[in-house]
């Protein structure tokens, strides 16, 4: 029994088509024939959440982790504006959401209507495609051109690479009418057949030419998929070519211990002016995006080299180094396995240049590596000492999700480990729904979930638990250091006499009553013996099959000179 609206019907039977499993519902009445309908066909799993801006981005974190397209749902009128946060995320981050929203009928907006804005289009700027449903469709054609429509909006969203399509469907009441469909045909569904990528011979020979030629290769990896495919393994097979550096950031989860070079920031800070122009590639190869390291895009962008490919399927160039002058708009696996089967991997003669282009780098890493031991070793209680204690205790296989700001700054610093998922907010890198995202993220994962994030994020998102879906095995880890700690990092608020206010936020709050609330296992701790003492025990907790949550006291003006301290010291190597 579904909807009597024949529109919705064919919506529900082409969704589950298309394989869509994962249906976020934010309650409402305009959108009842959608409720009815996705929770009454057996092959949808339906989740209630209130709050509409926790379940953009609750999907967004299913999304994430399973690449195949959630719904998302809800009523009309402002409803749809709190979805927008994580559209956009999912806009920037290439994560294939379906965003179905109920509208009033056409006649009515602008007249006054309770719950009415103009929907149509209105997340234009952060979808791939937006589609206005016919109102009420009865005629057989009416009826073909929206089945036509909604299947081609479900393969939208994986094209150039996923991301959101938005589809509006205005309603007349009644809304809760039912009927059963059993004897009518499912509604025609076009299949969407696409070729293999490739690249002309032609070009791809003069691209191998390029490449074999140069004697400096970077390749850096920005923010990525989970897991794309064997991306790492096929990085690593080109990498053993001593012309080729890899330079890996956590969020591209391109991970090798042994071949990349990862903590970017501590090798270019260690970088005398003399040596930068050493460190300057020939060719620079980009694949991912949204890159953290400034010092990383500072270099590059002052250094720029000779020829600079970027590889991706997005509908935009990506040019963050401002040196790109070839796009290669194919799936990253793709055109890397074609680089692993070239001359170089063959010919002895040409992997031993003498210029060891790959040890410049790989000299100066093992050099922070050491530097990095060394400082924590006698660092006081602070961020830093908090985060070495974390990941020290991280299971392997865990699915990690970085918060913004600081979080994700600190584990930059850490060489990653290869059997751990890095999940960020990255696309836009928002606070706004950190919790939200690694919530869903841990809805469809077995693994354990953790999310460390600063405590201005962890409140402005506390919405993320009002809801009857979270997963036993979500950690969330708060650092506290009484507000937002990253401003008093970055060169300016330090200087204002608005720092404290307006800039980092100053609070005085603790996360426990919110525990309580939401009936979470709570930890805290507020110096070092003691969060050694209680982390692995959280980690290992099932306590009533509850999420559990530890909050960690810092002192934000000492974690910020040691923040400082840690460079500095690497300066004073260098000099």
């Amino acid at each position: 029994m579904l909807s009597d609206k024949p529109i919705v019907r064919n919506l529900v039977e082409i969704c589950a088509a298309r394989g869509i499993n994962h249906v976020i519902i934010s309650p409402g009445s305009r959108n009842a024939p959608l409720i009815i309908s996705f929770n009454e066909h057996e092959q949808f799993e339906c989740l209630s959440i209130p709050d509409e801006r926790v379940a953009g981005y609750f999907a967004l974190g299913i999304a994430q982790q399973t690449r195949t397209p959630v719904i998302i749902t809800c009523t009309s009128g402002t409803a749809s504006l709190n979805f927008a946060p994580a559209i956009a995320e999912a806009f920037y981050q290439k994560i294939p959401l379906l965003i179905i929203t109920a509208d009033r009928p056409v006649e009515w907006i602008h007249q006054g209507e309770g719950q009415s804005i103009n929907q149509r289009e209105v997340f234009a700027n952060y979808v791939l495609k937006s589609y206005q449903l016919p109102q009420e469709p009865t005629h057989k054609d009416e009826l073909w051109s929206a089945n036509r429509m909604l299947s081609e909006a479900i393969d939208t969203c994986y094209e150039k690479g996923g991301g959101p399509v938005h589809i509006n469907i205005p309603f007349r009441e009644p809304l809760y009418g039912q009927k059963d469909y059993s004897d009518e045909p499912l509604p025609l569904i076009a299949a969407h057949i696409k070729p293999n990528h490739f690249l002309n011979p032609a070009i791809s020979e003069s691209l191998q030419e390029q490449w074999d030629e140069a004697k400096k290769k970077l390749i850096v990896c920005g923010l990525l998929p989970k897991q794309q495919d064997n991306l790492s393994q096929l990085l690593e097979e080109v990498s053993r070519d001593t012309s080729v550096a890899v330079l890996s950031e956590t969020t591209s989860n391109a991970n090798n211990p042994f071949s990349f070079i990862c903590t970017i920031d501590g090798i270019l800070t260690l970088l005398t002016e003399e040596e930068l122009a050493a460190f300057q590639p020939d060719l620079l190869l980009i694949i991912g995006g949204s890159f953290i390291s400034k010092k990383l895009k500072h270099f590059l962008r002052n250094y720029p080299p000779s020829a600079s490919w970027y590889v991706g399927e997005e509908g935009y160039l990506l040019d963050t180094f401002q040196s790109v002058d070839k796009w290669i708009s194919i799936p990253v696996t793709d055109f890397i396995a074609g680089l692993t089967t070239t001359k170089f991997m063959e010919d002895e003669e040409v992997i031993d240049l003498e210029e060891g282009y790959r040890e410049l780098w790989q000299n100066k890493y093992e050099i922070v590596k050491k530097h990095h031991q060394h400082f924590l070793d006698k660092v006081q209680w602070s961020d830093l000492k908090a985060y070495e204690i974390i990941v020290n205790a991280l299971p392997d296989g865990s699915n990690l999700h970085m918060g913004n700001s600081t979080p994700v700054r600190y584990l930059q610093l850490f060489p990653p480990n290869s059997t751990i998922h890095y999940n960020s907010n990255r696309g836009v890198a928002g606070i706004d729904g950190c919790t939200s995202t690694a919530a869903g993220a841990a809805w469809v994962n077995d693994q354990l979930t953790v999310l460390i994030t600063g405590d201005i994020s962890f409140f402005y998102d506390s919405n993320a638990f009002w809801h009857q879906h979270l997963s036993p095995n979500l950690r969330v880890i708060i650092i506290n250091n009484g507000g937002g700690n990253i401003f008093r990092y970055i060169p300016g608020p330090p200087t204002t006499n608005q720092l404290e206010t307006y800039f980092e936020t100053k609070q005085n709050l603790n996360a426990e009553h919110i525990a309580k609330t939401f009936n979470i296992v709570y930890y805290f701790a507020e110096e070092e013996k003691k969060l050694k003492e209680i982390v692995t025990k959280f980690f290992q907790s099932q306590a009533n099959q509850r999420p559990a949550i530890l909050e960690i006291k810092t002192d934000g003006e000492v974690s910020a000179a040691v923040f400082r301290d840690y460079y500095k010291s690497l300066i004073q190597i260098a000099s």
